[in-house]
């Protein structure tokens, strides 16, 4: 997700909230595809948002709970307390909450 926010390819569908601290898009074609270019197999919206929950960031709007921005943009946002703008030394502090169970 780091180097997703670093391309400077994504203005315009994702940004960081103002203060920072909130990961926000508006749109999961190009989330999804974005992820996927960084290797994860995810192809659907609520497989990306399990994942997000497995490494602890909160999802902080949906159907109900929506960002609009001036133009009527409707915006998802997540949060993690580690993952914030201009602070790549917290992401070793975000880890999958639990294993997939692996038969040995």
């Amino acid at each position: 997700m780091q180097f997703i926010m670093q391309n400077p390819d994504i203005s315009g569908w994702l940004r960081w909230s103002e203060d920072g601290t909130e990961v926000q898009f508006n749109s999961w074609p190009l989330m999804i595809g974005a992820l996927a270019a960084q290797g994860m197999a995810a192809t659907k919206k609520e497989s990306v948002n399990k994942n997000f929950h497995d490494y602890g960031f909160k999802r902080l709007t949906d159907s109900r709970r929506r960002i609009p921005d001036e133009d009527g943009i409707i915006w998802f946002a997540f949060e993690h307390a580690s993952f914030k703008r201009g602070r790549p030394d917290l992401l070793r502090n975000i880890r999958r909450r639990y294993q997939r169970w692996r038969p040995t």
